[in-house]
């Protein structure tokens, strides 16, 4: 998969491959069984920063789903990455952009929507060994938080969690995990996987663990309800395939295997709490 930045974007195209007429019968026959098909199109996605779901490169457990889903559909993605929020932003002025992913079910942008094809498992990641044990949202009374972007009004915090000392939106998930490890504040309110991911980076860098230290006992509450997330293309026509390639990749426990070889690594910390994976 090629990577490209947000400068270089490029329209769908066609891939066609002219046969060359010396070839025998059985060197063509061969070329039409093994080639890959010459009818594949490239898209261009525009996807958000997220660590461990979608990131520069398109790697991630998100991108990867969307991947292997429109490979299913004949399609080739390459994806462009924005910081989370943005992305939507940045699809609806740049038209060249053929969807968006990671989209909000309640958001509306131009394009067809699909059906929800991820959901996000939001709750509180916190050290064990400095608060006492959060198992609901009453527990986050009196502590100080940091979300996602537009994390309060996804969470309804102001609802649910109305006695929280102070919360911060910041849309840079590796953010939250370093304020988290310094002490700075008491728990994350966001993704339990990908917060993982990124505990599980700084956790193994000599660097951070040598001036911060690694002395912390790091556990996840799936204090939310799972958030799905949609995505949205320009051509309705796609947002039908893709609808239709998702539930043949589920029904073959392609989703449940991505899923697995995302999460089985970060299992230490998430403790199968993950919607139940």
């Amino acid at each position: 998969m090629q990577n490209i930045s947000a400068g270089q974007v490029r329209s769908v195209r066609k891939r066609t491959q002219a046969p060359p007429w010396s070839l025998t019968l059985a060197g063509a026959l061969w070329l039409f069984l093994f080639s890959p098909s010459p009818s594949a199109q490239d898209l261009l996605i525009m996807a958000p920063d997220l660590p461990g779901a979608s990131e520069e490169g398109g790697v991630g457990r998100d991108a990867e789903i969307v991947r292997q889903v429109l490979e299913l559909c004949g399609y080739e993605p390459e994806f462009v990455v924005h910081p989370f929020g943005r992305h939507l932003r940045t699809y609806t002025e740049v038209q060249r952009y053929d969807a968006v992913m990671t989209v909000p079910l309640s958001a509306k942008l131009g394009g067809e929507a699909t059906a929800a094809y991820v959901w996000h498992q939001n709750g509180a990641f916190y050290d064990a060994s400095r608060i006492s044990k959060i198992e609901s949202v009453r527990n986050l009374a009196g502590l100080h938080v940091v979300t996602f972007r537009d994390g309060i009004e996804m969470l309804e915090l102001d609802d649910v969690a109305p006695d929280t000392a102070s919360v911060l939106e910041i849309a840079d998930l590796r953010v939250h995990s370093k304020l988290l490890l310094l002490g700075r504040v008491d728990a994350i309110l966001a993704d339990g996987m990908i917060i993982a991911e990124v505990n599980r980076r700084y956790m193994e860098s000599a660097d951070f663990r040598n001036k911060y230290g690694s002395d912390v006992n790091l556990r996840f509450a799936p204090i939310f309800l799972p958030l799905p997330y949609k995505m949205v293309f320009r051509d309705p026509a796609m947002a039908g395939e893709f609808d239709q390639c998702f539930d043949a990749a589920r029904s073959g426990r392609l989703i449940y295997k991505i899923n697995e070889r995302y999460l089985g690594p970060l299992q230490k910390e998430l403790r199968h709490t993950y919607m139940g994976l």
